[in-house]
């Protein structure tokens, strides 16, 4: 009888007192969670902001050298390289995605060589290409200090509710160049 007490005593505290450590538990948990999800939320947001902002300086970049004879070059190879990166995002044969991988190497190229001869012949061209490289390279630069940030900031912080989270690396195109941001997944608790 003494040893049947003792059981139910012993369950009686493990469900009055386990549970609310468990809850607290999960509650932690959600709490992680929804910082995570906040977070990447955010990242979202600053992402969609600099893609918009590097489509802004593109099309400026664009505009401002039309005046330059055989820019148009350029921005034709620019458009093309958009449509067949569409194209490869879409495709699942292997053979077709390299031949476009192949394609868009060419292309690199020839804007490169474009970009070079042009500089030679105009001045403006050469300013204001360098331009556009600088303030899209800082655009991107920007990001991903600050997303980094954030997402370690993020991964501290689940970590100290019990959820280990890691970078999840996205592939985002900013103006014609593709970069790696780093919203943040949760792996365990």
């Amino acid at each position: 009888m003494k040893k049947s007490f003792v059981l139910l005593f012993s369950i009686f505290l493990t469900l009055a007192f386990g549970t609310g450590a468990f809850a607290a538990e999960n509650g932690d948990v959600e709490k992680a969670l929804k910082l995570i999800e906040k977070t990447n939320q955010a990242i979202d947001t600053k992402i969609d902001k600099a893609v918009a902002k590097a489509d802004k300086l593109q099309g400026d970049y664009f505009s401002d050298i039309q005046s330059v004879k055989g820019a148009d070059v350029i921005v034709s190879l620019r458009e093309e390289q958009s449509r067949m990166e569409a194209g490869l995002l879409a495709e699942t044969d292997s053979d077709k995605a390299a031949a476009i991988k192949e394609r868009l190497a060419a292309i690199d190229a020839e804007v490169i060589s474009a970009e070079n001869s042009l500089k030679q012949q105009s001045e403006f061209f050469a300013e204001r290409t360098a331009q556009f490289h600088a303030e899209l390279d800082q655009l991107i630069y920007d990001l991903d200090k600050q997303t980094a940030g954030m997402t370690a900031k993020t991964i501290e912080a689940a970590a100290e509710l019990g959820v280990t989270a890691v970078c999840e690396w996205k592939h985002v195109k900013i103006a014609h160049k593709w970069v790696w941001i780093d919203p943040i997944q949760p792996v365990g608790s």
